[in-house]
């Protein structure tokens, strides 16, 4: 009974406060650390892309290297037979029909007269 009387003795607005200040407090902590932990989380979200975008982006990088490496080698091919076809475009009487008789015996399986051509079958 005592106690009902030292509570009806007490405003009920000191008994509001008094509870109110305990509820502010509790979820203040809470938001805190909810904010703390949505922010390292953004953090960690953005690191973990950015880990994921670097490989992918040397993984592009290596890919466009070998591209251009097999690209200068074609290069060099296509530069390479320029080169053999502007000499060949200046072979004058003999070495013209040379050059001719060496590509239809070599590539066209042509023969000379009284030539013999013997195929090795055992592959060695």
């Amino acid at each position: 009974m005592k106690e009902k009387v030292q509570k009806l003795k007490e405003s009920p607005k000191e008994q509001s406060l008094e509870n109110t200040e305990l509820k502010e407090i509790k979820p203040e902590k809470k938001r805190f650390k909810l904010r703390y932990l949505i922010l390292l989380l953004a953090v960690v979200g953005f690191m973990f892309y950015s880990v994921i975008t670097i490989i992918n982006q040397n993984v592009k990088i290596a890919e466009k290297k070998e591209q251009l490496k097999d690209l200068n080698q074609q290069i060099n091919v296509v530069e390479i037979n320029s080169k053999y076809l502007e000499k060949v475009q200046n072979y004058k009487d003999d070495e013209l029909s040379a050059y001719m008789e060496k590509i239809a015996k070599d590539e066209l399986g042509y023969v000379s007269d009284g030539e013999r051509i013997f195929i090795n079958v055992s592959g060695e």
